[in-house]
Order: structure tokens, then C-alpha cells, then sequence
């Protein structure tokens, strides 16, 4: 009897061992041709036993006030069902934003270094972006695809103070003279982040949520509205 309940102690710490140091994997990919776009995102965990399908397959400009309107759609999904549905992004929106991240931050106890430590267990295995831009003018065309040679450099040297990057990422903004007006971006990333450390740092996270008075609540609160 005691070796088989040793047996089944083995055996169970090797599934946690397994499951701990197994790997969540973010794959995005963002598409933009003129006016159609696409992005998509996938996440795999426990050896790609779980997975999820998240995808955006229409972004609409309607105008300056009334903002973005982003038809969602989920497929794909053994935790969530399929659902599609439309939501609007304006500035109200995003204000709201800002100010429930605001606001978490003084509901929960060193969230800002809560954040830069977890991001630091993230790398990212590859990072490519690439980019066509065409105006009437020749000259507009190559001003702008340096301006967006300096803006892919800020934003990636950005995030390399953030996150390990594995492989140098791969940049590119080609100007195309004598063509109409076009404007053409693709953006393709894998991230990963150990089980492990993830479900430390939830816990963590929860640690000091509780730390603050009322923090449980204040959170629930915030989540509920969105």
C-alpha cells in the first residue's frame, strides 16, 4: 500500500513539476492594408492542451468624435463560447481607461513594481515588423518612412527596457515612389511567460490587493464596469 501511495506521490509531483514549468505562449499578428484590418491573437498553455483563438477582424475610423467602432469575435475557445459583438473606442472611452488603471494603482500596493517584475520573466521569441508607405509626393514619401524608421526604433527600444527580447527584432519600412496613395503594416510577435512564475505572480498580485483596505472590493468595482 505505501508504495503505491508513494507511486502516486511521484506521480503527482511530477504533473505539477510539469505544469509549473511549462510555458503560457502569446502569439499576435496585426494586419493593416488601407482601410482592412486584422489582428489576431492566440494563447497556448500546458504543453498546447489549452488554447484560445481571440481575433478583431474589423476596425472602423467613423470620425474624430465618435471614435473607433471594433467588431470583436471569438472562435475557437475551449474556456469561452464563440461570440461576436461591436464596440466603440472614443475618447470617453479611453479616459475611462486611464482612469480605472489610475485608480487601481492606488487600490493595490505597488502595482507599478508588481508589473516591472512580472514583465521582466516575459521574452519575447521573435518580433517582426514590417511596412509600405507610398504618398503622391516623392519626396513626402521618404520623409515619412524615416519618421516611421525613428517610431519603430523609440517604441522597440522601449520595450526592450521592459521585456527580454530572444532574437534581435526584425524592422522594416520600405517607401514605394510612383504608386498611388498606400499604406500597408504588418506586425507579427511570440511572447511566453513560465506557468510558474505566472501563477506567482497572481498570487502576488493578490497578496497586495489585500494589503490595501477595501482592495478586494475596489477591484471587483473597477473590473465590473470595464
Amino acid at each position: 500500500m505505501w508504495i503505491w501511495l508513494g507511486g502516486i506521490l511521484i506521480l503527482l509531483l511530477l504533473v505539477i513539476f510539469l505544469i509549473l514549468m511549462s510555458k503560457v505562449r502569446l502569439r499576435l499578428f496585426i494586419r493593416k492594408v488601407n482601410s482592412d484590418d486584422t489582428i489576431k491573437l492566440d494563447i497556448t498553455m500546458l504543453y498546447g492542451l489549452i488554447s484560445m483563438h481571440y481575433q478583431v477582424p474589423s476596425i472602423l475610423l467613423k470620425n474624430w468624435r465618435e471614435g473607433l467602432e471594433i467588431e470583436q469575435e471569438r472562435s475557437e475557445n475551449m474556456i469561452l463560447d464563440s461570440s461576436s459583438k461591436k464596440q466603440s473606442v472614443d475618447k470617453d472611452k479611453v479616459n475611462s481607461w486611464i482612469d480605472n488603471f489610475e485608480r487601481l494603482m492606488r487600490t493595490t500596493k505597488g502595482l507599478k513594481k508588481w508589473m516591472s517584475a512580472t514583465l521582466r520573466r516575459v521574452t519575447f521569441q521573435g518580433l517582426e515588423w514590417s511596412t509600405n508607405v507610398a504618398l503622391d509626393d516623392a519626396a513626402h514619401t521618404a520623409t515619412l518612412t524615416g519618421a516611421l524608421w525613428g517610431l519603430k526604433a523609440t517604441l522597440v527600444g522601449w520595450l526592450s527596457r521592459y521585456v527580454t527580447l530572444q532574437q534581435r527584432p526584425k524592422l522594416f519600412v520600405v517607401p514605394v515612389f510612383g504608386s498611388k496613395p498606400l499604406f500597408s503594416t504588418e506586425l507579427s510577435c511570440i511572447a511566453e511567460i513560465r506557468c510558474g512564475y505566472a501563477i506567482y505572480a497572481g498570487l502576488v498580485l493578490i497578496v497586495r490587493v489585500l494589503k490595501v483596505k477595501g482592495g478586494v472590493k475596489k477591484w471587483l468595482t473597477i473590473l465590473s464596469k470595464g
